[in-house]
């Protein structure tokens, strides 16, 4: 908005006088509107707010004081300046209007060229006007007068007598900081005592002698540019010297409102303290605007929290459903491996219950014909060999449903979701799949001292244990292809140890659950010992592994907030793999399930 874009609005002015005001309003660029009383005024704000009142100091339905008063009651029209239009000059009546709200008064006698410059004072922006941080919500006005002795405000009391200066007592009856300063070249705004708050108002002697108080102005204006802190400027001059000419020249400089010597002490209280006011009038306007503002924005950064955390939640979904569906992928790749053994599992037992059918129905005819023919001795041989066929029949039966149990179990899909683990009956699980694979000839040793329980997902056991015991067994088998005279003699030497402990943690307050699987393998290359967790990374031979089985055991473990590292084995040689993941109470279990 600049001076020239605005709307002035004339409340309650006579038909005359309105045509003068809005010829010499609109000849310099301002719009204006009209209103009859104030009634009308006021039911104008509904649709459109004007920038100024311009009103006389009666109007035909309420004084000027009254409509003052309510517009400083709303909100919408606090802010909006009032200039009232007196008759004559009469201090009195300026002193009473200034009081109950109106921003300035301007006699219909006096030069239009001051009606200008008050109007332009009170429409002038301070665009670059910030808060101080921390400023509190009411502080009392604060007034810096600058003159010096010989000047004009040095020697003022409102009679014309010569006595040291009486307007910073005077202010400070009214409720207002004053300070008193000799030297302009002390007064420096970005300087200003700590603790004590920057001036809303500053009184500027333009008639003293020792300074030029026009050029004090023009810096004040630079100083509170610089600063960001707008204060209101009045000037005094010599008695007579109000004129249209020393109006602009002070418009120009920066200065708010000019009065002349000859102002009366409650007239020039009540002039800077509508200054005062005004001027605390739009700093709370401003607080309040960034207030709303500063809501809006917290209102603003709540929503585009609540986008990305439902974002990333989606997101976590997705990659705790690809984990699932990674893990399975390997799982299947991992049983499409041991599918010989598990078959050769399956037939031992099936062609053993077969190969007892013939002779368990045998023994039964006989036992019938014994029966029938009276001889019981025979019957009950041949019951009793029937009995201990169906026996043995029975214990490969329960190795084959064991079997399918466990091929059920390892193979469900809910391997992203967090529960309890029973992990000594995990590992044995594992260790019955792997059993074809491991046969005779490689020990699997177990020492289990940490609590059976751990919340994990199942994956962890299910997948990361069955890829290391299934790797450390093809590595065990291709040291012995790779040395057939050791072979010969290695029966029952090589060894998978699986051990699990607790043990302090090292990222976090509290303990790990540990889990350590060593082999005698030939062990993994230093130089190959961060590559093994790479994905598609494998160094079996084409065609004997995916390269898969450890990338994901590293993501498992890594959405278990632990770690997995490989080494060197400390005693029997081969490899070491370490899997750490925290262990937490019962109590918190429950609430990171959550």
């Amino acid at each position: 908005m600049t001076i020239l874009s605005c709307n002035i609005l004339l409340v309650g002015v006579d038909a005359a006088r309105r045509e003068d005001f809005s010829a010499l309003l609109s000849q310099r660029g301002f719009q204006v509107t009209c209103a009859l009383n104030g009634k009308q005024a006021f039911e104008g704000f509904e649709t459109h707010l004007p920038d100024l009142l311009l009103v006389p100091a009666m109007l035909p339905d309420m004084s000027a004081g009254q409509l003052c008063q309510r517009l400083r009651l709303n909100a919408a029209t606090r802010g909006i300046p009032v200039v009232v239009i007196t008759e004559a000059p009469d201090p009195e009546l300026e002193r009473m209007v200034l009081e109950q709200g109106a921003d300035a008064c301007f006699c219909s006698q006096a030069d239009p060229a001051f009606l200008m410059f008050r109007i332009c004072a009170l429409l002038r922006e301070h665009e670059e006007d910030l808060l101080p941080r921390g400023e509190a919500a009411f502080r009392q006005p604060c007034v810096a007068i600058v003159t010096a002795p010989g000047g004009l405000l040095w020697s003022w009391s409102g009679e014309g007598r010569d006595v040291p200066p009486v307007l910073p007592d005077l202010l400070r009856r009214h409720g207002e900081i004053v300070t008193l300063m000799n030297d302009p070249e002390d007064f420096n705004l970005a300087d200003w005592p700590v603790g004590h708050s920057r001036p809303d108002c500053l009184v500027v002697d333009l008639g003293c002698p020792s300074f030029d108080g026009l050029a004090f102005a023009r810096t004040v204006v630079a100083m509170r540019r610089r600063a960001r802190q707008c204060m209101r400027v009045l000037g005094m001059v010599e008695s007579g010297q109000v004129s249209g000419q020393m109006a602009s020249m002070a418009f120009s400089a920066g200065v708010d409102d000019l009065v002349d010597s000859d102002i009366t002490p409650a007239l020039l209280v009540a002039r800077v303290g509508s200054l005062v006011r005004r001027k605390m009038l739009q700093d709370e306007t401003r607080r309040e605007e960034a207030h709303i503002e500063s809501a809006r924005a917290r209102m603003a950064l709540a929503d585009a929290l609540r986008r990305v955390n439902a974002d990333l939640a989606a997101a976590n979904r997705k990659l705790i459903e690809a984990q699932a569906k990674l893990v399975q992928s390997a799982k299947m790749a991992s049983l499409g491996e041991l599918a010989a053994g598990i078959a050769h599992e399956f037939n031992n037992p099936l062609a053993f219950v077969l190969a007892h059918e013939n002779t368990v129905n045998r023994s039964i005819s006989r036992a019938l014909n014994a029966v029938r023919e009276g001889d019981s001795l025979t019957a009950e041989q041949a019951l009793a060999k029937s009995s201990e066929r169906l026996a043995a029949s029975l214990v490969g039966l329960s190795r084959m449903r064991d079997l399918v149990v466990s091929l059920r179990r390892f193979s469900r899909l809910e391997e992203g979701e967090f529960s309890r683990l029973d992990v000594p009956e995990a590992i044995a699980m594992v260790l019955t799949l792997l059993a074809p694979k491991l046969g005779q000839e490689i020990l699997v040793v177990r020492k289990l001292e940490a609590p059976p329980d751990l919340f994990c997902q199942a994956a962890l056991v299910n997948q990361v244990v069955m890829n290391i015991v299934s790797n450390a067994a093809d590595a065990i088998m291709e040291k012995w292809r790779e040395d057939e005279v050791y072979a010969r003699h290695a029966s029952g030497v090589d060894r998978i140890e699986i051990t699990s402990s607790l043990e302090p943690a090292t990222t976090h307050n509290g303990q790990d659950y540990v889990i350590r699987i060593s082999d005698t393998g030939p062990g993994v290359p230093k130089d190959l010992q961060e590559r093994v967790f790479e994905p598609f990374f494998t160094t079996k031979p084409v065609g004997s592994g995916t390269g898969l089985g450890l990338a994901t055991a590293y993501g498992v473990v890594q959405a278990h907030d632990g770690s997995i590292v490989v080494t060197d084995a400390r005693e029997n040689g081969g490899a070491c793999f370490t899997l750490r993941v925290p262990y937490r109470a019962e109590e918190e279990r429950r609430t990171n399930a959550a």
